[in-house]
């Protein structure tokens, strides 16, 4: 669909604005140093890399979407729709593996019935439904929030749509940029003195993600 394909190609022309051999330093030494010396965010990388693509904590826990939503700060989830989503944490860990992403969004997030004090409301949970794709496939899917998707011109579109969208971008532009994801990889090592990031699980997309969390929310 041109229209889709038009979209992809400004959020590649985006990327590369953003990210390349005159913008290298201050990528490593400001927007990525950042998530080291933040105390909440690094924090939250300890369970993040504890929780990614982790088959024995996500069904050794009888409240791993509690743990989840905590960590993430997502809001407006109540304890009963938690309830549904860990009682069928089997299906959803099928889904996600087996990229049945559609069913997956539609099943669970796109109308989920969240009770409130006034009675029960239908509210989309994108920002959920992406982090959790990503958790579980990691090398494939970014892990998007609303200050991402609305840096790059994305802000009329759904979570599923744009989450699909960066994510096909991030592999393209990093398939055309190995040299320079690596070299920022490399010298992100070398200032994480603390080693708050597992290096062995830090995928190339979360590196994007990282970077353009930072730019997102200056």
């Amino acid at each position: 669909m041109k229209y889709l394909e038009d979209l992809k190609k400004e959020i590649l022309k985006k990327i590369s604005e953003v990210i390349n051999e005159n913008t290298f330093d201050s990528i490593v030494n400001n927007d990525l140093a950042y998530h080291i010396k933040d105390d909440s965010s690094s924090s939250f990388q300890q369970f993040y890399f504890k929780s990614l693509d982790n088959y024995d904590f996500y069904f050794g826990s009888n409240d791993f979407f509690r743990q989840f939503k905590y960590n993430y700060s997502l809001q407006g989830i109540d304890i009963l729709y938690l309830e549904l989503l860990e009682k069928n944490k089997s299906e959803i860990y099928n889904l996600i593996k087996q990229s049945e992403l559609s069913k997956l969004y539609f099943k669970y997030f796109a109308k989920a019935q969240i009770k409130q004090k006034n009675g029960i409301f239908t509210k989309n949970l994108g920002s959920f439904f992406v982090k959790l794709v990503h958790t579980f496939q990691p090398e494939k899917y970014c892990a998007l929030d609303n200050p991402i998707k609305n840096y790059f011109g994305l802000k009329n579109e759904s979570f599923f749509i744009a989450f699909n969208l960066i994510s096909k971008s991030y592999i393209e532009w990093i398939k055309g940029n190995k040299y320079l994801i690596e070299k920022i990889r490399e010298n992100l090592k070398e200032i994480d003195t603390g080693e708050i990031f597992l290096y062995g699980k830090l995928t190339d997309l979360k590196i994007l993600d990282l970077i353009f969390w930072k730019k997102a929310n200056v």
